[in-house]
């Protein structure tokens, strides 16, 4: 048991005080023992429970405009070869493109490195929300228009894929899709990539993937 004396001196008014905080790991989290005492004796004592299994709770939103292509290259202003496009007009709009289709399919990627802040809870699942959208006027082959995300452990140059969530239809309009990165084996500070891999498929006209937004909780 860990105990962190986090005041001393004048405590509610009485002299000789003292504020500690005791923490005691055990199955599923982390117990903490906060007493409060005084010259005149203990003066109160309350508990808290803290479960490993959480997340730090906080959305971290990941640049659009810091995405790279499969290859680890930067974003252009134009989708092509498999890799999305950065798309902005100043006080408009700023979104990620994938290449138009053309009665056919178009997969693009983009794919983002990250540290897992101070916040991230050991071994904790991470929930990824991706904002798509599908544009354009064509006929969609529903069933081949998905988003995936992957992501990778990135250690000393070795990069380990990660379980994931599975690929998800993606439909035009513009939706939320949420998935789960298992956290097993990660710790804060821990480097990771994640990548967007979207599919549209079409049997007629043309229809561009669009990314609106990115984050993940943690």
């Amino acid at each position: 048991m860990t105990i962190t004396a986090v005041d001393q001196g004048n405590v509610g008014g009485l002299s000789g005080g003292e504020v500690t905080i005791s923490q005691e790991v055990v199955s599923g989290g982390t117990i903490y023992i906060t007493a409060v005492r005084t010259s005149a004796g203990l003066q109160g004592v309350g508990t808290s429970f803290v479960p490993s299994t959480q997340g730090g709770g906080i959305a971290r939103n990941l640049n659009l405009v810091d995405a790279k292509a499969d290859t680890g290259v930067s974003l252009t202003a134009t989708a092509t070869g498999g890799a999305m496009g950065i798309s902005r007009t100043a006080g408009t709009s700023l979104v990620l493109l994938g290449e138009a289709t053309s009665s056919n399919a178009k997969t693009d990627k983009a794919f983002w490195e990250v540290n897992l802040p101070t916040t991230y809870v050991t071994n904790a699942n991470i929930p990824v929300n991706v904002y798509a959208a599908i544009l354009g006027t064509g006929t969609l082959t529903a069933a081949s228009c998905t988003l995936t995300v992957a992501a990778y452990s990135e250690v000393n140059g070795v990069e380990t894929a990660l379980t994931v969530s599975s690929a998800q239809t993606i439909v035009a309009a513009g939706t939320v899709y949420g998935y789960t990165i298992t956290g097993a084996g990660l710790v804060a500070g821990n480097n990771i990539g994640i990548e967007l891999v979207g599919l549209v498929t079409t049997s007629s006209g043309a229809n561009t993937l669009e990314i609106g937004g990115i984050s993940y909780v943690a």
